[in-house]
């Protein structure tokens, strides 16, 4: 609610002195409730991992172009990551394409897991690809920061700047304005 309340799924009601929107690719449904329009879509990517492999660990992370496959060597095995679609948040996987994924990193004779990890996930996307960070004009105690597509975890550091700058009152290190969620209505 616009005066700090908020409601829990469990019924239970809490009293806020501020609050922060910060919920991914399920961000819009929240500002929905507090009549504010935020056209979030997710943009989900496919993973697979194994802990199976005999990838070199210092080899950095490698693009194969020709067959839609990005690898990168992580102390707990490899990941493969390909497939990028646009839908609902928690639309269900298609696993035709970790079937495919699977198929193509065969083709390349690399030692992976026949049973590998598999993971799907919607990164939170605005028609823009510029993120929304700010405080709700309608609603004052509110508080957002979402949108950041695939650069969530680069940007994190800053965006948690901002947030601070703007929960403490003080000045952000730079203009907000673009970062505004009425920019979308």
């Amino acid at each position: 609610e616009a005066d700090g309340r908020v409601a829990l799924a469990s019924g239970t009601e809490r009293k806020a002195d501020g609050v922060l929107i910060a919920a991914g690719a399920w961000s819009g449904a929240l500002m929905a409730q507090l009549g504010q329009r935020a056209p979030l879509i997710g943009e989900r990517g496919y993973s697979l991992q194994s802990a199976e492999t005999d990838w070199p660990r210092d080899l950095p992370t490698t693009i194969f172009e020709e067959f839609f496959l990005v690898f990168t060597r992580f102390s707990s095995g490899l990941r493969a990551t390909s497939c990028i679609e646009f839908g609902a948040p928690d639309a269900p996987a298609d696993a035709r394409k970790w079937r495919l994924m699977q198929r193509r990193i065969g083709e390349l004779g690399v030692k992976f897991s026949g049973q590998p990890d598999r993971w799907v996930g919607p990164r939170p996307t605005l028609p823009d690809y510029v993120p929304a960070i700010g405080r709700l004009k309608r609603a004052p105690k509110v508080l957002y920061a979402f949108g950041h597509a695939h650069l969530g975890l680069t940007m994190c550091a800053i965006n948690a700047e901002l947030v601070a700058a703007l929960a403490s009152g003080r000045e952000a290190a730079i203009e907000m304005a673009p970062y505004a969620i009425e920019r979308f209505g």
